[in-house]
């Protein structure tokens, strides 16, 4: 079974204020201002460090230390999410790894990933290093945040060669709409839906003619895809 190494980093914490709120670097697919949108959830002492900062050295700088200062006032509190996460992936990760390996009739590739839990409201990742983020407070979504995107990491490694038929965009269009077969409840982002919408329309032999059938859709149908 995957050893799912939970942890909570000051440092990483604050990268993620930085690349996604500071700045925007992930792909929008269609989202419409989502720094905006990001920064407009945060308390308002936060979002001043963000909007009124000069550069992302200073920006990570004042972050982290209004996140140590924030983690001293209350330092159970993310090590008791933590141990609530420990237990809740204990009692049902052998069932996320298993649905996974089901749907892609591939065994998981990698012994170790590690979960940083994240007081910001996205939660992004690393496949080069093999980390993700969830949210502390939200226990109820945690093992669906662990789903989706174990399920891109899987995407990643038996699928790396699709990255010379697609171009970026559409190969991470294509990871992301693939987690409607093992995260359905997720409606995903807006350039996403027609590809879901195409999923959807009869049932598959196997994940290998979704794909397939996957990859020619994006072609014929996305040839600009923003």
């Amino acid at each position: 079974m995957l050893n799912l190494n939970i942890q909570y980093s000051l440092e990483k914490d604050a990268e993620t204020y930085v690349s996604y709120v500071y700045q925007f670097e992930a792909l929008e697919h269609g989202r419409v201002n989502p720094k905006k949108e990001l920064l407009e959830r945060l308390d308002q002492e936060l979002q001043n460090i963000l909007a009124n900062t000069k550069d992302k050295e200073t920006a990570y700088t004042e972050v982290l230390s209004y996140l140590t200062k924030k983690n001293y006032e209350n330092p159970q509190l993310l090590k008791n999410s933590i141990k609530t996460l420990e237990d809740r992936w204990n009692a049902v990760g052998s069932q996320v790894i298993y649905s996974l390996e089901f749907l892609y009739n591939k065994p998981f590739p990698f012994e170790n990933v590690t979960l940083y839990l994240t007081t910001n409201n996205i939660c992004p990742y690393s496949y080069e290093d093999k980390y993700f983020f969830a949210n502390y407070k939200y226990a109820s979504e945690q093992m669906d945040i662990a789903k989706h995107e174990l399920n891109h990491f899987m995407f990643y490694y038996y699928y790396d060669s699709l990255r010379n038929k697609l171009d970026l965009e559409k190969y991470e269009l294509l990871k992301e709409a693939l987690t409607l077969f093992s995260s359905p409840n997720q409606t995903g982002k807006p350039n996403e839906l027609p590809l879901r919408k195409f999923f959807e329309t009869k049932l598959w032999a196997n994940l290998d003619e979704a794909i397939a059938a996957g990859c020619d859709f994006l072609l014929k149908y996305y040839p600009e895809v923003k």
